[in-house]
């Protein structure tokens, strides 16, 4: 098993961050594609369900993805635990 470091924790920490505007974009997706119809007077491009749907399937893998990534770290380095000093060099 590794020993977590403060940089992995950071990174992770940002990624849940990151995650909220996963999920903004991802509502903002939906909305847009829900929406529609209420513009069928409007020109839209023949490709613009297509685009909204693919772009919605890429961010819901993205979400996966980093969820699939939070459950990878856990299992491999564990819980984040940095009141035990051993091992660590506060020189560096």
């Amino acid at each position: 098993m590794e020993r977590p470091d403060i940089q992995m924790r950071n990174l992770e920490y940002s990624l849940y961050i990151i995650l909220f505007v996963y999920l903004f974009k991802l509502y903002e997706s939906v909305n847009k594609l829900l929406s529609y119809t209420d513009f069928k007077d409007h020109l839209l491009p023949d490709s613009f369900k297509p685009m909204s749907m693919l772009i919605l399937y890429l961010y819901i893998l993205l979400l996966f993805l980093t969820f699939l990534t939070f459950k990878h770290r856990k299992d491999l380095v564990g819980n984040y635990v940095f009141d035990d000093k051993d091992g660590i060099d506060s020189w560096e």
